[in-house]
């Protein structure tokens, strides 16, 4: 005969649910204890306490900075072409003028060819005019000198002619044609002078314009052959070369970017700080930095006040000493000096501002309990935060995140 078996109320699996459920209540009842639901009961060694100072006090932001080299060029293609050669390599040390690559570019000198020769022909032509001037003046000259010796000659006729005619030697007739002749050789000479200075006085003005012509031709002459040169891509000054990777074959437009030329002896510091700042930064504003474990002094020495990303850039020089060992691109925490130092009530940074937003703090009595109280706070430096009201000298605050008991109004620390 079967013996029926009875149903166990309490299986092994429902005792070890149970059993972890309880555990979890009886955690959470010895963390929290309510008491009217404004009370919140937490462990002492959780959270951070900083007792109220009254001492000097600096407003100082930390933002992030990069190291770059004070001077840096960039180098573009002056003129376009396909990559011939390469003669140097990326990380290079260079001196100034220094061939870096050579482009061809056959269409420039197909056009160089073509214009030069236009030129050359200008300015040939240009220097036969010249020529021609000058032998316009001497022809001139030449029938001045001939018109000179004949009324030189015809004066002296002319005074034999006078004494002849008055003996009644010659004819009345005769006489007059020796007149005339001596007054149209005198006319004529007047007027090749005359013509002789207009024409040097046109002459000079041709030269000038020639000569001027001559020069400005030679100089785009000129200037076309150093397009031909800017094909031979040269280091503008002297230091070293990054972010110089080409091959050959490939093609460079007019203005591309070719590279860049870092000079190594000296470095600054780019940082960006957020916009709220803007009116508070000047030129020569103190910073510091910490490299290597080791300490810096830096100055603002320039600000660039465009807002990009709610954030404008500052440039920071190094003063005195300079670090030894620090690269392009190195990251660096820049402390800034945004104010002077005042004496002020201050209490340490901690997680419970971005829980508040700076509202309100846990203010700790003699028997550690900590009870909500309204603060005005005010400026900030990497270690404190100014107290404007609502605290006093001395007194206790939780400066540990609240984000655990943000909607009571007392904590108790066991």
């Amino acid at each position: 005969m079967d013996k029926k078996l009875e149903k166990k109320r309490f299986t092994s699996r429902k005792i070890i649910t149970a059993s972890i459920a309880l555990i979890v209540l009886s955690s959470l009842i010895s963390m929290v204890v309510a008491t009217g639901g404004s009370s919140y009961r937490v462990d002492a060694d959780r959270v951070s306490i900083s007792t109220v100072l009254y001492d000097d006090f600096q407003e100082i932001i930390s933002v992030q900075g990069s190291v770059e080299p004070a001077t840096s060029i960039q180098i573009d293609a002056i003129e376009g072409g396909v990559v011939e050669e390469i003669f140097v390599e990326d990380g290079e040390q260079l001196i100034s003028g220094q061939p870096m690559m050579r482009l061809s570019n056959t269409a420039m000198k197909l056009d160089f060819m073509n214009r030069e020769t236009q030129i050359v022909e200008q300015i040939n032509n240009l220097r036969s005019t010249r020529i021609s001037l000058d032998q316009n003046k001497r022809q001139v000259q030449e029938q001045l000198v001939e018109i000179d010796y004949q009324l030189t000659e015809h004066s002296r006729q002319w005074k034999i002619d006078s004494v002849l005619f008055a003996d009644q030697v010659i004819a009345t007739t005769e006489f007059e044609a020796s007149k005339a002749r001596l007054k149209y050789l005198r006319t004529r000479k007047a007027l090749m002078t005359e013509r002789l200075a207009t024409d040097e006085a046109y002459r000079k003005s041709q030269l000038n314009n020639i000569d001027a012509s001559v020069e400005m031709m030679e100089r785009n002459l000129e200037a076309i052959r150093k397009n031909l040169e800017n094909l031979v891509v040269k280091a503008p000054i002297a230091g070293q070369l990054n972010s110089f990777d080409h091959e050959i074959g490939q093609t460079k437009s007019r203005g591309e970017n070719l590279g860049r030329i870092d000079v190594l002896d000296h470095y600054l510091v780019s940082a960006r700080v957020d916009q709220y700042y803007l009116n508070r930064v000047q030129i020569g504003q103190l910073a510091n930095t910490s490299i290597s474990g080791k300490d810096y002094s830096m100055r603002i020495s320039k600000i660039l006040p465009t807002i990009v990303n709610n954030q404008f850039e500052v440039h920071l020089e190094f003063e005195n000493e300079k670090p030894a060992q620090i690269r392009r691109g190195q990251n660096v925490q820049v402390k800034l000096e945004i104010s002077a130092k005042i004496k002020a009530l201050m209490v340490e940074r901690g997680a419970f501002y971005q829980s508040t937003g700076g509202k309100y703090v846990f203010v700790l009595n003699d028997e550690n309990e900590a009870t909500k109280r309204e603060v005005i706070l005010g400026s900030q430096n990497p270690n404190y935060i100014e107290v404007k009201e609502g605290l006093a000298e001395g007194e206790r605050v939780i400066t540990s995140s609240y984000n655990a008991f943000s909607e009571v109004e007392r904590v108790i620390l066991n």
